[in-house]
């Protein structure tokens, strides 16, 4: 084993008693209690003065601010399920596919009905082709040149059977190609007038009644074939499954249900008699067990004007703001939840930490410090009795010493000696991590004892310790608003 220099001794002897100083002196803080020697840790945060509105705490449950269960439309089988219970799913985003061939083919079919049928409809609707009333026209100009052509024919006819040079089948024959002649002039000016005016009204108004109902059908199908996809109606989370891949689905029947959590909202119920005080749009300060820590803003968003008979209470609703990071978010529904409800007027108040209140001697005190104990007050140590309690002083007083000579070898004092001091308050009501409090000896600004509060009493000896994570109270709380 190699040898140790004195310089490496001496390092590691200054290690080994700075361990057992922080040791021994965490040894006597957590038994101060007992020992009623040395000075006691505490921390100090102020007390403050705002404007307010007077508040009940009440016990609430965080609500969704949307729920829904999202059913089949169509009878269909499950394709594919997108999503499992807990994701995150944005509004639109499909859920849920069903088997879509079947209504793919009939669609496509459809579709092609419905061309042909709005084909005919667009040549009904622009009448004839010009080439048809041209080639019309030609027919009616041929049938007039026969009929000219049978009317001197028929004429030349006459005269002759009048001189007895033609026979009376002859006229007859000439007589019957004549009218023959006249009739197909008749039908070829008609063709051509028909032609020219185009089709019938009753024919287009058929034709386009045609393209209507085929457009339907295609529609429908259409339609169908979108509801074959179950799609997210809200940003939300998915918290049931209700189907599986290759399940039949009729209309109706549950695929998932979804919560939206953007805003979760709680619900209070309310004694009658703080109703007339609350208002719509009023913000609440709010804290959920399960989040310790953490403060949140809320807003009555809903008072429902209607008593229960059994416990002559009215739901309020408070609707809080809540974020989504990494696909879970930050407050879950169901999570209870400790509201302070304005009922009251805005007022200014004077504001302890929650943690500075203590009950003693059937009083109701907070404790500052002062760097000299008050006269008459000084709580004297009471020496130690048991052998335990005789080590624990001595054990306290060793770590003093050692935390001293350390302090000064790093050219830091120790933190000075002070003393407490109790203040009587009356308890006015919550806010919050804060109390309301009435007295005539507390001022905004004084620092009142935080931690070690329940070691207190007047004169007793105290260090004052910086609090772990910076300042605390409302002030250091952004989420509150400015307001406790």
């Amino acid at each position: 084993m190699p040898t140790m220099t004195r310089k490496q001794k001496a390092t590691t002897i200054r290690a080994a008693s700075r361990t057992l100083a922080a040791l021994l002196l965490a040894a006597a803080w957590a038994d101060t209690a007992r020992a009623q020697s040395g000075p006691t840790a505490v921390y100090l945060e102020p007390a403050e003065k705002k404007v307010v509105r007077q508040s009940v705490e009440l016990i609430g449950t965080a609500e969704p601010q949307r729920r829904t269960t999202l059913s089949a439309e169509v009878a269909a089988r499950v394709d594919r399920v997108l999503v499992d219970e807990g994701d995150y799913v944005k509004a639109g985003s499909p859920v849920c596919e069903f088997r879509r061939t079947t209504v793919e083919i009939q669609l496509r079919r459809a579709q092609a009905q419905l061309a042909a049928a709005q084909a005919d409809l667009a040549k009904m609707e622009a009448g004839y082709r010009p080439e048809e009333i041209a080639q019309a026209e030609a027919r009616a100009k041929s049938a007039k040149a026969s009929l000219e052509r049978w009317q001197l024919e028929y004429d030349r006819t006459t005269k002759l059977l009048e001189k007895g040079a033609s026979t009376t089948a002859e006229m007859e024959s000439v007589t019957a190609q004549y009218q023959q002649a006249r009739e197909a002039v008749a039908e070829a000016e008609a063709n051509l007038k028909l032609l020219a005016s185009g089709y019938r009204r009753e024919d287009v108004e058929a034709a386009r009644a045609q393209a209507a109902a085929q457009q339907a059908a295609a529609d429908e199908l259409a339609d169908t074939l979108s509801k074959m996809t179950v799609a997210m109606p809200f940003n939300g989370f998915l918290v049931a499954k209700r189907c599986e891949a290759g399940e039949w689905l009729s209309p109706g029947q549950p695929v998932a249900d979804v919560v939206d959590l953007d805003v979760v909202r709680v619900v209070l119920d309310v004694p009658e008699r703080y109703g007339p005080g609350v208002e719509q749009g009023v913000g609440a300060p709010l804290a959920f067990e399960s989040l310790p820590g953490r403060e949140f803003t809320g807003t009555v968003s809903q008072i429902v004007p209607l008593s229960e008979a059994g416990t002559h209470t009215l739901k309020v609703r408070v609707d809080v703001a809540n974020t989504v990071s990494g696909g879970r978010p930050a407050i879950a529904a169901g999570l209870l939840a400790r509201v302070w409800l304005p009922v009251g007027k805005e007022h200014e108040a004077l504001l302890v930490p929650k943690d500075a209140l203590i009950r003693q001697d059937e009083r109701d005190l907070v404790y500052t410090v002062s760097d000299k104990p008050p006269a008459g007050e000084a709580a004297k140590a009471a020496p130690p009795k048991t052998p335990a309690e005789q080590a624990q002083a001595e054990a306290q007083k060793a770590a003093g010493v050692l935390i001293a000579q350390e302090a000064a070898a790093y050219g830091a004092p120790p933190p000075p000696i002070r003393y407490a001091v109790a203040i009587p308050v009356k308890i006015v009501g919550g806010y919050g991590t804060m109390i309301e409090v009435e007295s005539k000896d507390l001022a905004a600004g004084m620092p009142l004892v935080t931690r070690g509060t329940y070691l207190m009493a007047p004169g007793k000896a105290v260090q004052v310790r910086p609090k772990e994570g910076g300042g605390g109270g409302a002030a250091a709380n952004p989420q509150t608003g400015g307001r406790p």
